[in-house]
């Protein structure tokens, strides 16, 4: 068997996802890495996720040779027990639980500022009331920072009040990967695939101001670009073996 190529090329994989959505990325990287072609099935339908996840009613789901699994966690696991080159998950237990615990901070972060995020945009009692010099003030106090624009309703204040906490969490995630190329492993592993997730869809997402974040630290921009050069690098290698 050449390398590269999956362990069982006949395995029928379908990743059924919304259109946004970081924990169906994370699977999706880890199918890359594995070098396991799929079908990605796409609908933001209520009725679509009913049907695919009828009983947890989340997404993502992965189908394999007609068997499903939900939960990004359990389904990582799940391809590691099925196609278990290359791990995602270290050898050592010590250091395979912190690769867990960083990608289930990874996680739980995001799914709790996603949340809030979304919230902050809903209107509230008091929103269409002028911002005064005085709150404008306290709030760039707060936050220790210029804002990039003015804010012009409380909505937009509540806002760049997460925005400035994402970015909080995104210098937690440079101190905790510092001059490596992965955390917690010479490799990509469960870890990577969880930050990676969450910093692309901050990137490429709806929340304002957070690609430039990205940006303004490089061990981050480095980062991401580090594991898409992997999936790219594995995928072109896929299309030759194919060819």
């Amino acid at each position: 068997m050449t390398e590269g190529e999956p362990s069982h090329p006949t395995a029928i994989i379908r990743l059924f996802t919304q259109s946004m959505n970081p924990y169906s990325e994370k699977v999706a990287a880890a199918l890359a890495l594995k070098a396991l072609p799929f079908e990605r099935i796409a609908s933001d339908d209520p009725e679509d996720l009913a049907r695919w996840s009828p009983i947890a009613r989340t997404l993502p789901v992965l189908e394999i040779d007609g068997r499903r699994k939900v939960d990004s966690l359990a389904i990582i696991a799940w391809l590691d027990e099925l196609f278990p080159d290359p791990p995602l998950y270290s050898s050592d237990p010590r250091t395979a639980e912190a690769q867990r615990n960083l990608a289930d901070w990874s996680d739980n972060s995001f799914s709790w500022y996603w949340n809030r995020w979304r919230a902050a945009r809903y209107p509230q009692p008091g929103d269409d009331e002028p911002i005064d010099d005085s709150l404008l003030t306290r709030i760039k106090d707060h936050l220790g920072r210029p804002f990039g624009r003015t804010p012009q309703t409380r909505a937009d204040v509540r806002e760049l009040e997460i925005v400035h906490e994402l970015e909080d969490r995104m210098s937690d995630l440079v101190g905790f990967l510092r001059d490596r190329p992965f955390f917690h492993a010479d490799e990509p592993s469960i870890a990577d695939l969880s930050v990676y997730s969450m910093l692309r869809v901050l990137r490429d997402g709806p929340i304002p101001h957070c690609a430039e974040a990205i940006e303004n630290r490089p061990t981050l921009a480095t980062f991401v670009n580090r594991i898409e050069g992997r999936i790219k690098s594995l995928e072109a290698r896929k299309d030759d073996l194919g060819s």
